[in-house]
């Protein structure tokens, strides 16, 4: 029985314990003594060490002056905190979970070790007192090491994290404190051994897809690493076997070379071959409408397409740079570098977004390779003139007045704001858009009704017009992808004889169509047409299924004829 009883008792009805020093009740049905040897700690601390000590098998022993040597009186505190971590597990049923003591009490009031020659002592002389947990528990085998470091690694390469950070002390804290037998992969291990292999696993799922893909479009640009290491990126575009366009990184090389036509075209036709992808696949390249990406994309001998987001940034930088807009561009940038270099100019604005009930937005920064953000930045500077008006006027003395906005400064502005959407279909028609608005501009420029300033964005239009005039105009395959697009087809193409057009597109679609044919191919086809249901469905309206919905007869319905239809 446990030296607990000393002091408590239980009711008649047995559901109840009572301590004979302070008379206090405690509901106890079962057989635990936890919340009694509680009560004692907490309660009655002396009499608590003695029965304890008791329980331990110390009192009254020499080996209690070697443990114990000191006194109650000296510091009851020590004492506690060394019985608790040798103390006897409790009488009841109570199972430790890994890392803790079995011993219930010391599950509840843990302490740190004061003397851990003492408690070795205690496990030496008295072995059966208590249990070690086996190493085992706290350890980690191999494969669960690996499986760890790889989470690892792919946190690092998906977020882009430096390899340092496995040498930082905070992270390293926080990993010991996850788990504190898992050792932390040093750079070496992630460099040569944890990345590689991710990314080689990564490279076959690549290779699988691409090999089931039938045509493909590529985008390739250059670019420098923040530490001066020039890079080259080429990317696939197909679409899947559940119609989706999907993307595919075939690899980012580092381009030591200089950066040539030639060597970019073979750091492309490498990769086509690493890849196995035939040139029957290659649908078209986009690039950005640099004289080496047009060099490369000669050597290559594939279909090029400029891309429309370099082509409207060049456009719209030729915009900013226009006599009567580049004085209102120089005044945003100045206004953006007083907030950008300045927490005290951000401090002050605040107060006159307060004062004047605007929204309390931050200037974004912009990038002169990125002409949306200066438009987002005239954007908020349109939408917050007000306070920013008073805030050049009055901050350090008035100072940055010159840069106050005049109202002439506000119409260029809202004249420079405007955005667009587009994907290769869409290109055409888009550039027949602005087009369309430059008419409509002209015309409204005769009337003397409007107070904006027209013919400012008349430059604009034609500035924009004249770069993708000089990139798009007479793309075959734009103009393909256009006339195929069921949004658009014929409306926005400017051709002289349709029918040599339709002529074109058939004998493409016919040769791609006889590209990519084969047993298993045609096969499945029929398969999948046999399966469906013969309810009549939205591409069967429009490519002029049978009304019958007769499949095999469909299937026997010359190439020629589908294309047209």
């Amino acid at each position: 029985m446990s030296e607990v009883w000393q002091v408590f008792s239980k009711d008649d009805a047995g559901l109840k314990v009572k301590c004979s020093i302070c008379k206090k009740k405690y509901a106890n049905p079962g057989s635990s003594t936890t919340n009694m040897w509680n009560h004692l700690k907490f309660k009655h601390k002396p009499k608590f060490i003695e029965l304890d000590r008791i329980r331990m098998g110390l009192s009254g022993s020499a080996f209690n002056q070697d443990v114990f040597n000191v006194s109650i009186d000296e510091d009851e505190s020590e004492i506690e905190e060394s019985n608790s971590l040798i103390s006897q597990p409790s009488t009841s049923n109570y199972e430790p979970e890994l890392g803790q003591s079995d011993s219930t009490d010391s599950c509840i009031y843990p302490s740190p070790i004061t003397d851990t020659s003492s408690i070795a002592i205690v496990h030496k002389t008295n072995s059966t007192l208590t249990k070690q947990m086996k190493m085992a528990q706290f350890t980690l085998n191999k494969s669960a090491k690996i499986k760890i470091d790889n989470a690892l690694a792919y946190f690092i390469a998906t977020n882009m994290m430096p390899y340092s950070l496995v040498e930082k002390e905070g992270f390293k804290l926080f990993v010991n404190a996850l788990n504190p037998s898992y050792k932390l992969p040093g750079r070496k291990t992630l460099t040569e051994s944890r990345i590689p292999s991710m990314y080689s696993e990564t490279r076959n799922i690549i290779g699988n897809i691409i090999r089931s893909a039938d045509v493909f479009t590529f985008t390739t640009d250059c670019w420098t690493s923040s530490s001066n290491q020039p890079f080259i990126d080429v990317t696939c575009h197909f679409i899947n076997d559940n119609f989706k366009l999907t993307s595919a990184s075939l690899g980012r090389i580092e381009l030591s070379e200089d950066h040539t036509g030639e060597n970019i075209a073979d750091v492309v036709q490498m990769l086509f071959l690493d890849y196995e992808i035939p040139d029957r696949k290659i649908c078209s390249i986009v690039t950005d409408y640099g004289s080496n990406m047009l060099k490369a994309v000669r050597n290559l001998n594939i279909p090029y397409v400029a891309c429309f987001g370099h082509a409207l940034n060049t456009a719209v930088s030729r915009i900013f740079n226009m006599d009567e807009i580049k004085d209102v561009v120089h005044k945003v940038k100045f206004i953006h570098n007083i907030f950008a270099h300045s927490w005290k100019a951000v401090r002050e604005m605040g107060k006159f977004q307060e004062k004047f009930s605007l929204p309390n937005k931050k200037f974004p920064s912009y990038s002169k390779t990125r002409w949306w953000s200066m438009l987002e930045l005239i954007n908020v500077i349109i939408e917050q003139e007000l306070g920013l008006t008073s805030f050049l006027r009055t901050y350090k003395n008035g100072g940055y007045k010159n840069l106050a906005l005049q109202e002439s400064d506000i119409i260029v502005l809202k004249n420079l704001t405007g955005d667009s959407y587009v994907t290769g279909s869409a290109i055409l028609p888009v550039i027949s858009s602005l087009k369309s608005k430059l008419s409509q501009i002209t015309q409204l420029n005769e009337s003397d009704d409007t107070d904006i300033n027209e013919g400012q964005i008349k430059n604009m239009y034609t500035t924009i017009i004249e770069v993708l005039d000089q990139r798009y105009k007479d793309n075959t395959l734009l103009i393909m992808c256009t006339v195929l697009d069921p949004r658009f087809k014929i409306e926005y193409i400017k051709y002289d004889d349709l029918s040599v057009l339709k002529k074109t597109i058939a004998e493409f679609c016919e040769t791609t169509y006889e590209s990519i044919e084969s047993d298993s191919y045609v096969n499945n086809i029929s398969n999948q047409l046999a399966s469906q249901k013969k309810s009549k469905t939205g591409m069967s309206v429009i490519f002029g299924t049978p009304e019958n919905n007769n499949m095999d007869n469909f299937q026997e319905v010359p190439l020629s004829q589908k294309i047209k239809n």
